[in-house]
């Protein structure tokens, strides 16, 4: 081996990896001679040769076709077309490199707000039971808080904690559902009044007779309340009520 051909510079391979992105940054297009993919086949040029030092780094490295890359093509580029090129190739990649760097913060920043309004959550179940949410929970949270609001998930959680935790068992981790279920009602409640009037008669009767579910309550109200004024009256009906089956049967002849 000569002592030039020792000195002469190593092609090294580009990755696919490497090609891909030169062909995104390039949008898929000749820079030579404006022909795209699928009509031309793509290769990866170099705007500085190797013979003469240029490398893989992907500010020296442009989308070619074949017949342009093996010298085939109309155009070619001059000196100051490089120069424009390798310019214009690190502006776009400074500008991608800062849009990334924001795009990161921003990540950063709402998941640090997302964590804020669980724990506003968590904070509501924790001095009512004592209990903490898990991790899946958490996320379950999140994701009401993101279809729901946060007031409205708060609000969920305290009907829950008032209404439906259950010391004796002390298991939350089933009761997502419930909490979700409250949300989704209190969402319907704000096109359809009625409802908020039903619940209201089913949870009256059930604090007064627990062993009354409420969806039997709702059976029997669903519909027939049409005013405020009357279900003032009904709520009146279940205060003075003596047995459930007394006011079931008063409930079903007055309304």
């Amino acid at each position: 081996m000569s002592m030039a051909d020792s000195k002469k510079p190593r092609r090294k391979p580009i990755t696919k990896k490497l090609r891909f992105e030169v062909f995104k940054r390039d949008g898929f297009t000749c820079q030579y001679c404006g022909r795209m993919a699928p009509d031309v086949i793509l290769e990866v040029d170099h705007i500085n040769p190797v013979a003469n030092g240029g490398d893989n780094d992907i500010i020296n490295l442009i989308t070619s076709c074949r017949d342009c890359n093996r010298g085939k093509g109309k155009r070619t580029l001059s000196s100051r077309e490089e120069l424009k090129i390798q310019q214009d190739q690190l502006k776009e990649l400074s500008k991608k490199r800062e849009q990334l760097q924001m795009l990161v913060d921003w990540r950063k920043e709402l998941s640090h707000v997302n964590d804020m309004q669980v724990d506003a959550v968590d904070q509501v179940l924790e001095s009512g039971t004592g209990l903490v949410m898990s991790e899946q929970g958490r996320k379950i949270i999140s994701k009401y808080i993101e279809r729901f609001g946060l007031n409205q998930v708060c609000e969920a959680m305290q009907v829950y904690v008032d209404s439906y935790f259950d010391q004796s068992t002390r298991n939350f981790s089933k009761d997502f559902g419930v909490i979700g279920g409250i949300c989704y009602n209190k969402e319907r409640q704000k096109t359809d009044p009625s409802l908020y009037w039903v619940n209201k008669v089913a949870y009256a009767v059930n604090k007064k007779y627990v062993y009354v579910e409420k969806w039997k309550v709702r059976e029997i109200v669903s519909g027939k309340i049409h005013s405020e004024e009357q279900l003032e009256q009904i709520l009146e009906l279940v205060d003075e009520s003596q047995t459930w089956g007394d006011l079931k049967r008063v409930l079903l002849e007055v309304i």
